[in-house]
């Protein structure tokens, strides 16, 4: 008796592990970003609180520092948006079209949110580049309205708590920065989760087996 081939995933399972795949290799680049923003800040309280008690050439050189470091994590943050989270989500928006705003909100709002954001910080050291990192903020928010709603539907299509809590981290991390910091962690795993589905591929759970009756 001949034996079986081995059973490929469905058309479907396949879109939607390249979509998952793409938006978790973004989100990756998403958190090495959000570590460097994250370092800018702390050198920006650093260059605030001493500014009085030492010299001018130090606090200048903490202001460099800062700017260098959210040029590099917003261009870090822009090749996972537009290179792969982006796209992840127009192709999820294809394969089940519920997906439409969430793409939209993220397309507009994190997009070029960012994009200001880096503008605001080249030119922080005039009075425009602070304009400039307010619009940015507005329209980051409507880029994480998105990225919310984002994770309600993936739970409710993927069945994975693990989305709720992200989302909910994400509402959080409006307020509170370092939320959204471990929305995005969990939001990689569970997209790691969503791909392992897909594709079929067993889980990394232990089996459990049922016990024989006494």
């Amino acid at each position: 008796m001949m034996p079986s081939p081995a059973s490929t995933p469905s058309p479907s399972g396949a879109s939607y592990a390249e979509a998952y795949r793409l938006m978790r290799e973004g989100a990756l680049l998403l958190i090495i970003s959000s570590l460097l923003v994250g370092a800018g800040m702390v050198l920006l309280f650093f260059s605030i609180i001493p500014a009085a008690f030492v010299e001018f050439k130090v606090v200048l050189g903490l202001v460099i520092a800062l700017i260098v470091l959210l040029i590099i994590g917003g261009v870090i943050a822009l090749i996972g948006l537009w290179g792969k989270f982006i796209p992840g989500v127009e192709k999820l928006a294809v394969i089940n079209p519920e997906f439409g705003t969430s793409r939209t909100l993220i397309k507009i709002g994190l997009f070029w949110g960012i994009i200001l954001l880096i503008v605001g910080a080249v030119t922080m050291i005039v009075i425009i580049g602070i304009f400039i990192i307010i619009v940015a903020a507005i329209l980051l928010l409507i880029g994480y309205i998105g990225l919310i709603i984002l994770g309600f539907k993936l739970n409710e299509l993927e069945k994975n708590t693990l989305y709720l809590v992200a989302a909910i981290l994400f509402i959080i991390g409006i307020f509170i920065g370092i939320a959204s910091f471990v929305g995005w962690i969990l939001l990689y795993v569970a997209l790691g989760d969503s791909i392992r589905k897909a594709t079929g591929a067993p889980s990394t759970a232990p089996a459990v087996y049922p016990q024989p009756p006494l």
